[in-house]
């Protein structure tokens, strides 16, 4: 993605208005209403409120024109055909980019590529890319068939073979691709009905030919000796870069925080991680990200979120921090550890579609070359850190015998509070005794001889957090939304794409949800039916008690989520198997009394004891029903004899059961059980 700025020319969207910008006047842009032909005055400050808030959208100048970059919102989104054919295109490019390779010497340089690229279709690719700045643009919009259709089959079956065999482990040897493309043709041949149908066998030296044009020798140096020391290969060594003004060249690197917060997913304190943004030029602090989790491909691109982000939500956020942050835009080179979470294509690829010229990958043991970011993290720690409660200090012999898990008492939004505060006004806004002031300032100066950096920005901040949020799942959209960790979700932007797949009997599909893990108040849905995304709201925040007026960082959903979890647990599931045979033994009962009353009989109102003992207590599962110690023998009914006292026994036990009332009981266990005339004796013991 291209950086726009506010230049004299640059067109603009508030809340569906059209706006121009006619002049710079230092702290306010003059612009024109292009919507009422009116000249306003608007202070820039007021413009990147605007665009944190998501009312302000950059315009596209030549929407036909940048017709990928409208409907390609994320390189995920393609096929897999599409997105490395955008990759190879801008790999081809990129020494020509760079300056690497002149003009003039364009002929010599696509003769020497190992894939034959026509002059006239390099200089469409470069048109693309300086049209937009943006790999997105490179990506091939109608591929059209080559050659003949035998041969274009031979030749799929070749690339297929080629594929499977030199970029699989073990050493390959041409006869091993050869074998492998027969076996792949006469599988083919086996469904060719007619005769001109089936595929010819081609050559051994067709097959090296073939195999020379395609393969890649960084990506099989990169398999061998890991990324830093194929591009070292590919591109030769090349001298260190001097930053000589903002963004040219930032420092991300990670570290596991020298302090214990309390984890909200278990409330057991442990040690977090922190991925920390530094710009070499001025020394000042671009972003940051704080996670439990190990660190990432998505951490990283949450932290460069931060990174481009302005920092305008720091006022309203976190008023006790003194100093503005006024840090961010994109980054011309961003230099990251050699560790395996750094060396992945799918940070590099986020890094290009957000218009970072250039990603680099510091050698194996070799901190110098990041050696403002080390620094910063020494820093934050004497400055911030090791005055914590709960810090574990830099080593044992420092820490002795303090207890960091008993101390520890901090919440991970409290130290992002913290941190911003550490950040702004202890870092950026301190003298700095190397540099000769502070990191503010010199970031401030350095940008008033580059103005058109200070506030080049993505197109609009949803189409910046869409490219690079960390959070992707799939989900079903349901009445009330789409869940993650058991919040619901709603727009109505939603319910239409819900009723859109009810619609084409598409109801059971489930859709792409993407969301900030450092911010869960909104997610987004992606449509698939016009390839945009659409914005749900969360709706139970309130409900949950979570505190809306921070960002809602995702742990804190998977607390929520976690002790609904616990607390289903705790509910024995015996109790209502239980309940139901009480409730069928009452309904088979009273059924009985009914039918004898219908005879006009007089119903014997007593429960069989074996019934109960039967239908309760006697369960497949083995419910174990606590008891005395002696043994209990249920006794049949006995008659009635026609003296006085049982009259007056059973005249007292009818008043009784009289003032029973069925629903007065929550059956679950036998003491609980009315009798119904029900007798017991203890048995003696046996042995």
């Amino acid at each position: 993605m291209a950086g726009y700025y506010f230049e004299v020319g640059t067109k603009f969207m508030i809340n569906d208005k059209e706006y121009m910008v006619r002049r710079d006047l230092e702290l306010d842009y003059e612009v024109e209403n292009l919507n009422y032909k009116k000249i306003e005055i608007i202070r820039k400050q007021e413009l990147l409120n605007l665009w944190w808030n998501g009312s302000l959208l950059f315009r596209v100048n030549n929407e036909k024109e940048n017709e990928n970059l409208l409907i390609i919102h994320n390189l995920d989104d393609l096929d897999e055909s599409s997105k490395s054919e955008a990759l190879e295109r801008f790999r081809i490019l990129e020494p020509v980019i760079k300056g690497e390779v002149l003009p003039s010497e364009i002929n010599e340089y696509l003769k020497s590529l190992e894939r034959k690229v026509g002059k006239s279709t390099f200089y469409d690719w470069k048109k693309d890319w300086e049209r937009n700045e943006d790999i997105r643009s490179l990506v091939p919009k109608k591929p059209g068939p080559k050659g003949s259709r035998t041969k274009k089959r031979v030749l799929k079956l070749l690339n297929e073979a080629i594929e499977n065999c030199v970029y699989s482990d073990g050493k390959v040897t041409l006869e091993d691709i050869h074998s492998e493309l027969t076996c792949l043709i006469d599988e083919e041949n086996k469904e060719a009905v007619e005769a001109n149908e089936k595929l010819e066998y081609i050559s051994p030296a067709t097959v090296r030919r073939r195999k020379e044009e395609l393969i890649d020798i960084y990506r099989l140096d990169k398999e061998k000796y890991g990324t830093v020391l194929a591009k070292l290969k590919r591109d030769g060594a090349k001298e260190e870069v001097l930053a000589t003004r903002p963004l040219q060249r930032v420092e991300i690197d990670w570290t596991t925080v020298d302090v214990m917060l309390i984890d909200p997913t278990d409330l057991k304190p442990k040690r977090p991680n922190l991925i920390y943004a530094i710009d070499k030029y001025s020394g000042e602090p671009l972003g940051f990200f704080i996670t439990f989790n190990p660190v990432d491909s998505n951490a990283l691109k949450q932290c460069l979120i931060h990174v481009i982000m302005p920092k305008t939500y720091i006022e309203d956020l976190y008023p006790l921090v003194q100093n503005k942050w006024v840090a961010h835009g994109i980054p011309h080179t961003i230099v990251v550890d050699n560790s395996t979470v750094n060396d992945s294509y799918e940070f590099e690829e986020a890094c290009y579609q957000v218009g970072v010229k250039e990603v680099q990958f510091c050698t194996i043991d070799s901190g110098y070359q990041k050696g403002t970011i080390e620094r910063a993290f020494r820093e934050l720690n004497t400055k911030f850190i090791h005055d914590l409660k709960g810090t574990t200090l830099s080593n044992i012999m420092e820490k002795g015998r303090y207890d960091s898990m008993g101390k520890a008492c901090i919440t991970i939004q409290g130290f992002i509070y913290m941190a911003h505060i550490a950040i702004v006004d202890m870092v950026s806004h301190k003298y700095h005794t190397r540099r000769g002031n502070s990191p503010h300032n010199i970031w401030k100066e350095g940008i008033a001889s580059n103005s058109r950096l200070e506030l080049q920005l993505p197109r609009s901040i949803d189409s910046l957090k869409i490219m690079l949020m960390g959070g992707s799942e799939l989900r079903k959209i349901q009445q009330t939304g789409v869940v993650i960790e058991n919040e619901y979700y709603q727009s109505k932007e939603l319910m239409q794409l819900k009723n859109e797949l009810e619609k084409y009997n598409r109801k059971d599909e489930k859709v792409r949800v993407r969301f900030d893990l450092s911010d869960m108040r909104k997610v987004y849905v992606y449509n698939t039916f016009n390839n945009r995304y659409i914005i749900a709201d969360e709706t139970g925040f309130k409900r949950k008690k979570i505190d809306m007026t921070l960002p809602v960082p995702y742990v804190t959903l998977e607390l929520d989520s976690k002790r609904k979890s616990e607390i289903k647990k705790t509910f024995n599931p015996r109790s209502r198997a239980i309940s139901k045979r009480s409730i069928k033994l009452i309904q088979d009962q009273d059924e009985k009394i009914v039918a004898k009353w219908k005879k006009g009989h007089e119903p014997n109102e007593t429960v069989s004891s074996s019934f109960i003992t039967e239908t309760v207590l006697k369960t497949e599962t083995n419910v174990n029903i606590p008891l005395g110690n002696d043994d209990i023998t249920i006794l049949e009914n006995e008659q009635p004899t026609k003296n006085t006292k049982n009259k007056k026994d059973d005249s007292k036990n009818e008043s009784q059961d009289k003032d029973i009332s069925y629903m007065d009981y929550e059956i679950t266990d036998i003491e609980d059980l009315p009798s119904w005339e029900t007798k017991t004796k203890t048995s003696p013991k046996v042995g």
